[in-house]
C-alpha cells in the first residue's frame, strides 16, 4: 500500500460506500439487458458498443457531475468532460463488451479516481459473477468486503500468467511478446479484460498482461492491484495508465516480467 488518499477531497467518510452503490446500480441495470441479451451495434474502431454500456455510463455520469460539478469526467462512451486535472472519474461502463453480449459473466463496471493525473481509487464491480472488488491508495483492497493480497509465487517461471486477447498483441505491433511470455512462465492463459487483473487478486494468477487499452480501461485495476500488494506498470515498467499497455504483477516477479516483454519493442 502507498501514501493515503484524502478521501475529503471528495466527500466524507461514507463517500466511497456512495460510489460503490451508483457502481451496483449502473451494474445492475446492465444486468438486466444482459439476461435478456442484446444486439450490439460497431464504433468506428469496430468495437461493440449496447444500449446496456450507455445506460451504464450514464448512471456514473449523472452521480458525479451532480456531485462534483468542478471534477474532471472521462467515460468510454460519452468522452471526457471538464478539464480539472485535480481530480478526475474514469468510467469504463462494460469492461468487457464482447463477453457481455455472448453471455460470458467475465464483463464488469469500473471505476477509477485520479488525483493530480494518479490513480487513487478503483471499485469493479461483476454483476453476473457476483464480486465486487474496490481500493482507496492507502487502505488497501477488498473482494465482497473482504481484504485481498496478490501471490508470494516466484521466480517468473512457475508463474502463472494471464494475458489480453490475441488481437491486442497482433494490432499493437508485439505479437512476438506472446512467445516470450510462453517461453518464460509456467503457463500462459488467455484472460481479457478485468478478469485477468481479477485471478491476480483472488490469488489464482501472478501477474496479466495487457497491451492496447486505454485509461478507462485500467485505472480502476492499477488502485486494486497496487493497494492488494502488487506492481501495476507500463510495459517499460512506468507508473502510468497513458502508455497504451499494462502489466500488472504480484511484485515479486515484474521485473522479470518486463524484461522478457520489453525484448520486443512495444509500439
Amino acid at each position: 500500500m502507498s501514501n493515503e488518499f484524502d478521501i475529503s477531497r471528495i466527500g466524507g467518510p461514507d463517500v466511497m460506500q456512495t460510489l460503490e452503490d451508483v457502481v451496483r446500480r449502473a451494474g445492475d441495470a446492465a444486468l438486466k439487458y444482459f439476461r435478456q441479451g442484446v444486439v450490439p451495434e460497431k464504433k468506428p474502431d469496430r468495437s461493440p458498443v449496447t444500449v446496456a454500456d450507455r445506460e451504464a455510463e450514464q448512471i456514473i455520469r449523472d452521480h458525479v457531475l451532480s456531485t462534483y460539478p468542478d471534477a474532471g469526467f472521462l467515460g468510454e462512451e460519452t468522452g471526457s468532460h471538464g478539464d480539472n486535472k485535480a481530480i478526475r472519474f474514469i468510467v469504463d461502463p462494460i469492461d468487457g463488451t464482447r463477453a457481455f453480449v455472448r453471455g460470458w459473466s467475465t464483463w464488469s463496471v469500473l471505476l477509477g479516481v485520479e488525483a493530480e493525473g494518479v490513480p487513487v481509487l478503483g471499485i469493479a464491480y461483476m454483476p453476473a459473477a457476483g464480486d465486487l472488488f474496490a481500493a482507496v491508495q492507502g487502505r488497501g483492497t477488498t473482494h465482497n468486503g473482504s481484504p485481498v493480497r496478490v501471490s508470494t509465487v516466484s521466480p517468473l517461471a512457475d508463474a502463472t500468467v494471464t494475458h489480453g486477447g490475441l488481437q491486442q498483441f497482433t494490432q499493437t505491433g508485439i505479437g512476438e511478446a506472446l512467445i516470450r511470455l510462453a517461453n518464460a512462465c509456467d503457463i500462459a492463459r488467455g484472460c481479457p479484460d478485468f478478469d485477468g487483473y481479477r485471478q491476480i487478486l483472488l490469488g489464482r494468477s501472478d501477474a496479466m498482461v495487457d497491451p492496447g487499452v486505454q485509461p478507462y480501461d485500467i485505472c480502476a485495476p492499477a488502485v486494486l492491484i497496487r493497494e492488494a500488494g502488487g506492481r501495476f506498470t507500463s510495459f517499460r515498467g512506468d507508473e502510468t495508465i497513458y502508455a497504451g499497455g499494462a502489466i500488472a504483477s504480484n511484485g515479486i516477479i515484474h521485473d522479470e516480467l518486463v524484461a522478457a516483454l520489453t525484448a520486443t519493442p512495444y509500439k
